[in-house]
């Protein structure tokens, strides 16, 4: 029988991996270690119509947008809900600006093909809006008179009216146009797994014509679930969000940005200033940091190491969602403890390299030091590292200045990781024993 120690956080953990709590018993098989699909086998399941989506097309008359996104229904529960649910989940944290809105309209206006909407059918007849929540908004908004046109390009002379002072014809003409909309029915999926796997698939592929989403939006859309809901919560932790350079108490920007997504399997630097930080938190950064830090107590089960991610931050969150409350109390309790020594200990400092030319926030030491800090060998020196702190600081400057290379950021697999996470082990261990003397 494996023999237990105690936890940071107070639960038993595993021998064999001595940081991880029971309930994170993960397994994750990699699919190139399945065995190859015959033919016949392809043709059986293709002819079953596995992995099919079953869709239907609708058109929405602009005239009613308003008032279908306010109908309401009645529940299985008797309580009452909307029809067409624009769930907090599904909302990017940057909006669109007036200008953008009124292009939209003007689209409409000149006849302009406009992508459809997507839609998910929770149940029978009831859906969940998932991709056109922004031309949906805008279209309803535009119709309850809530903004005025503005930096129209063809028709300059209708900035600054609203949809009621339009000229008669111009707004009947508006009227009379339609949002086509793509609706993947409930049908499609036999569980909820595999409707999760289904939506991410047609979302991520789904050209919406707008800003591409990162890939914690898409992730945030189709895996909300307890665990997800806690990321969101912790990645306003304030001291968190200073490490990283995020405005502490940040709005949603009405901005155009359309830029491509950095690849996050690639780019592991992150600029700390605030214009970057606010952009990390229009892009969700903040809470796919908290995800990984979750996440990345597993990562010597991946082969790939950092390579692949995002793929490993999906089927983390997956199976992270039916974790227990207790053990989401457990995730939170580690973390916020976590967040709270570094910060005592290297303040904003905390996740770079601690070399004054090179000031920037990365997740290639993010990874290791959170995992470390966090861990069971650390835990009980937190109080007499933060009381010699500076010794600790010593420590980890001179592991950077050592291995420059291993923490420049581009060396992501499974090797370099085990030996950051080593190199970081090293340092701590190197300073707790500075504190025994």
């Amino acid at each position: 029988m494996s023999q237990k120690k105690p936890a940071a956080g107070g639960k038993t953990q595993q021998a064999a991996a001595s940081h991880l709590f029971d309930f994170e018993n993960i397994s994750f098989v990699d699919g190139e270690s399945r065995p190859k699909t015959t033919d016949e086998e392809l043709n059986s399941r293709y002819a079953k119509g596995e992995i099919r989506i079953v869709t239907e097309q609708a058109r929405y008359p602009l005239a009613g947008i308003l008032g279908m996104l306010e109908e309401v229904i009645e529940g299985d529960t008797g309580d009452k809900e909307r029809r067409y649910k624009l769930d907090p989940e599904y909302q990017r944290r940057h909006r669109w600006s007036v200008e953008r809105k009124s292009r939209l309209i003007e689209s409409f206006l000149m006849n302009v093909p406009v992508p459809p909407v997507f839609l998910y059918e929770r149940d029978l007849a009831r859906f969940e809006v998932m991709d056109g929540r922004q031309r949906l908004t805008a279209l309803s908004g535009f119709y309850a008179d809530e903004f005025a046109l503005t930096g129209l390009q063809y028709w300059s002379d209708l900035d600054g009216r609203k949809y009621s002072e339009l000229p008669s014809k111009v707004r009947d003409g508006i009227d009379r146009r339609y949002i086509s909309s793509i609706i993947l029915l409930k049908e499609t999926a036999a569980s909820e797994e595999q409707a999760a796997m289904l939506k991410k698939l047609v979302f991520e592929r789904l050209n919406s014509g707008g800003v591409k989403l990162a890939n914690q939006e898409t992730r945030n859309a189709v895996y909300n679930g307890p665990l997800n809901k806690l990321c969101l919560e912790l990645s306003a932790n304030g001291k968190f969000r200073s490490m990283w350079g995020i405005p502490l108490d940040p709005k949603p920007e009405e901005t155009d940005v359309e830029e491509e997504v950095a690849d996050e399997e690639v780019d592991e630097t992150i600029n700390e200033s605030t214009k970057a930080g606010t952009h990390m938190f229009e892009k969700m950064e903040d809470v796919e940091l908290v995800l990984r830090f979750f996440a990345y107590r597993q990562i010597g089960k991946s082969k790939a190491g950092l390579n692949k991610i995002s793929e490993f931050l999906d089927r983390f969150i997956v199976v992270g969602n039916k974790f227990q409350v207790e053990d989401l109390v457990e995730y939170r309790t580690m973390f916020e403890a976590t967040v709270d020594f570094l910060w005592d200990m290297l303040g904003n400092e905390a996740f770079t390299v601690l070399d004054p030319s090179k000031k920037r926030p990365t997740k290639i030491v993010y990874d290791p030091l959170m995992f470390t800090a966090s861990g069971p060998d650390v835990a009980p020196y937190r109080v007499k590292l933060v009381e010699k702190k500076d010794v600790l600081r010593e420590k980890l400057k001179a592991m950077y200045e050592k291995n420059r290379e291993l923490f420049s950021g581009r060396r992501t697999n499974l090797k370099d990781t085990q030996d950051r996470n080593r190199c970081m082990s090293e340092a701590f261990a190197a300073a707790i024993a500075k504190t025994k003397q």
